[in-house]
């Protein structure tokens, strides 16, 4: 955690809380189970990963009625990777099917740069592609989760902490001690289209004053086999544009100082 004046960050050197990086495929994730021998001994995820966990969906239909019967089940609905440092929960990998495709994440809650971030996350995704390579790509995305945060209340001062004059920034935001606001974007790059969601939350948490800025940026694009689009090195400009986004961003709605502050 790095202190400056009254403005605490998450990390050390850096304000950045999670980084997520996902894929919708299709078909759906079938049989969640059999993933759990990518981290049997000799295998590629061994010690990288330590704990396999399935994802149960309980499931509850009503019929309607004088007769009305309660159906209630619980199927698989994905699994769980898990790696840990010092006993907490460091990265997660998660396959969760949905109606009609799957969604597969890469989660980091302990962010030690984006080329480790985005190199571990391409890496793992290759052995899962391989060890089933079913899956197509329609859709890719990537997220950052910022925080920051006052020790007390009446240190929060909007006007010193945004940068108000910001077109992405309500109007009213340093008249206010409270803040939910989103804003979505379709926008172009390198002829493709993707969407751009940022949402601004500040609220009081455990005493504490904390700003949460959350970006996520998704392409979608032409349905692709995981395993090519893994090998393609367009991904890694795709997702290096993403995070130089959420630099772009982060920038234009801060203030100079807290960027300064924060190791933008």
């Amino acid at each position: 955690m790095a202190v400056s004046g009254n403005l605490h960050t998450i990390q050390d050197n850096h304000a950045i809380k999670e980084v997520v990086l996902s894929f919708t495929i299709t078909p759906q994730i079938v049989n969640p189970n059999q993933y759990a021998a990518l981290l049997n001994e000799g295998e590629p995820l061994y010690n990288r990963y330590h704990k396999f966990e399935p994802v149960k969906l309980r499931e509850v239909k009503v019929e309607t009625g004088l007769n009305a019967t309660t159906y209630d089940s619980i199927k698989d609905a994905g699994f769980k990777m898990i790696a840990f440092r010092n006993g907490c929960t460091s990265e997660v990998i998660q396959g969760l099917s949905q109606p009609r495709k799957s969604l597969l994440t890469f989660n980091t809650v302990n962010y030690e740069g984006w080329q480790k971030f985005s190199n571990d996350s391409i890496d793992a995704a290759k052995i899962i592609a391989e060890f089933q390579p079913i899956y197509t790509v329609q859709a890719f995305s990537l997220m950052f989760i910022d925080e920051f945060y006052f020790k007390n209340d009446t240190d929060y001062k909007p006007h010193l902490l945004f940068n108000l004059e910001s077109r992405n920034l309500p109007k009213g935001i340093a008249d206010s001690d409270f803040v939910d606001y989103n804003f979505n974007l379709h926008r172009h790059y390198e002829n493709k289209n993707f969407l751009e969601n940022v949402s601004i939350k500040v609220f009081n948490e455990e005493g504490k004053k904390s700003i949460r800025i959350t970006e996520n940026i998704t392409f979608v694009i032409s349905p692709t086999p995981l395993v090519s689009i893994l090998k393609d090195s367009d991904l890694r400009i795709y997702l290096d544009f993403i995070h130089d986004e959420n630099k772009k961003t982060l920038k234009d709605i801060l203030a100079p100082e807290i960027s300064n502050i924060i190791k933008l």
